[in-house]
């Protein structure tokens, strides 16, 4: 197979949402972790946290202004950088 014929397939994704927005999240122990929100989509945000990020595989809660709870999960951690997948309930 001769590789310059190679077309990748386009694995959609969804456009993320520049918002730099302050919060508080609820670790998985009932602590608050304050951050600013970098991006966010349906599926996840990124996050920069004000003290030390939380680690990998942690449970994250947050309540969004209408009073609904989403729960996701810590999937990577730079520093202070940290990215969540949210819960979607399939």
């Amino acid at each position: 197979m001769d590789a310059s014929r190679f077309k990748p397939t386009p694995i959609p994704r969804e456009s993320r949402r520049r918002k730099l927005t302050r919060y508080v999240l609820i670790d998985s122990q009932g602590q608050p972790v304050e951050v600013m929100i970098r991006d966010i989509s349906s599926h996840g945000f990124s996050a920069a946290a004000v003290g030390t990020a939380p680690p990998i595989n942690e449970v994250i809660r947050a309540v969004l202004d209408d009073g609904r709870e989403v729960w996701g999960l810590v999937r990577w951690v730079d520093g202070n950088l940290f990215g969540v997948e949210l819960e979607t309930g399939g």
